[in-house]
């Protein structure tokens, strides 16, 4: 099959079976070299980073009369969709008002080492791009408890921009409690800057290590609830079942931010909704910058290199695009009105300073994308100024 140009690309997505094949048609392929195919082929593994011996709390100064303790309650599933444990966690929350009645809630992840990427034995359930599996290093950093939703997305489109502006109203399906949604890279950026600019604390996208740890919240297979997900937990398309659990009628659209279950980090939505922006320029492989919880940025210019990374499944997606793993690229000024974001507040990494990547891998996708998941109204946003077909 041919490259086909990003905006067309983009628009067609597709989903899997448990096995990887097709469910519902609609499979691109990419050129040799982008490592988007599925295959037996083998990377060099990164070179091990130093683990610290305990979990590495937030180090962002904060004030204390915007932190609390809360308490949630997370399920173990087996692989028919049973509880078969029930996780108490405790956290710290950090409420950052904004004004006009709107707040951004944010919990405490601590920092850590966990097995970043594929982490079962048979390939044929994932991806090249999602390998080789490494031993990846993050610090402690608070993240935001759902994805940034309409309310607050409005609320800071109205104040001064610092780059560019923002569309106030983005969203194909609107509601001040949804999560927002067709949504860049560049405006996410944007919606990060201006947050920093008004609280004078440094917020920004998650790196592709950070959203990974924090999927998993500790676990190490395909869901951070264990062998499958369920719809009471996750919004997704639940009806081709990854394991033997029951299957559900898809929502069809978004849900309200943080309206169903929280994984053992006490963060909703990491598995469904929508899918999320990360700091990071795109790469076909996993190389040492992400086993060191940094986040990868190709200081070329050319348009391959304007890719930026997405991952999580969203309201559209079957089982096996919302995995822990899953991870696709996507032109920073393109949008999809299943993608939106989630911030993090660390005074680690700036925006992401340039980094060369260390093993001469260009992240190049070679203008072929695929997206984990199905739906059935477009891809891209409804706004005008973005005129796709």
């Amino acid at each position: 099959m041919p490259n086909l140009p990003v905006t067309q690309v983009a628009a067609q997505e597709r989903s899997t079976s448990v096995g990887g094949g097709k469910a519902g048609g609609g499979e691109t392929t990419s050129s040799p070299g982008s490592g988007r195919g599925r295959s037996s082929s083998k990377g060099a593994r990164p070179p091990a980073v130093p683990c610290p011996s305990g979990p590495l709390a937030p180090t962002v100064a904060l004030p204390a009369e915007q932190l609390s303790t809360v308490t949630f309650e997370s399920p173990r599933l087996d692989d028919k969709g049973n509880t078969v444990e029930t996780v108490k966690g405790e956290t710290q929350r950090f409420v950052e008002n904004l004004g006009n009645q709107v707040t951004l809630e944010l919990v405490a992840v601590p920092g850590g080492c966990f097995t970043m990427g594929n982490t079962v034995s048979d390939e044929t359930e994932s991806y090249d791009n999602e390998r080789p599996p490494m031993r990846a290093r993050v610090f402690g950093f608070y993240m935001g408890r759902t994805e940034v939703t309409q309310a607050q997305w409005r609320e800071v489109a109205s104040w001064p921009k610092v780059e560019r502006d923002l569309p106030p109203s983005p969203s194909k399906y609107t509601g001040d409690d949804l999560p927002v949604d067709s949504i860049t890279w560049d405006e996410a950026v944007e919606f990060c800057r201006r947050l920093t600019k008004r609280t004078g604390r440094p917020y920004r996208l998650p790196t592709e290590a950070e959203w990974e740890y924090a999927c998993r919240a500790g676990a190490i297979g395909l869901f951070a609830y264990g062998a499958v997900l369920l719809p009471t937990l996750e919004n997704y398309d639940g009806s081709l079942p990854y394991r033997g659990e029951p299957a559900a009628p898809p929502r069809k659209k978004p849900t309200p931010a943080g309206s169903l279950g929280v994984n053992p980090f006490g963060l909703a939505d990491m598995h469904g909704n929508v899918r999320e922006w990360c700091l990071d320029t795109y790469t076909s492989r996993l190389t040492g910058i992400q086993a060191q919880g940094a986040p990868v940025r190709n200081i070329r210019q050319e348009e391959w290199a304007q890719h930026r990374t997405i991952r999580g499944g969203s309201w559209a997606s079957l089982p096996d695009g919302c995995r822990c793993s899953i991870r696709e690229g996507l032109h920073r000024e393109e949008l999809l009105t299943t993608l939106g974001f989630r911030v993090v507040l660390s005074d680690r990494y700036g925006e992401g300073q340039p980094i060369e990547l260390d093993n001469g891998e260009s992240g190049r996708t070679s203008g072929s994308l695929r997206l984990n998941e199905r739906t059935s109204v477009p891809a891209f946003s409804h706004r005008p100024e973005h005129p796709h077909p």
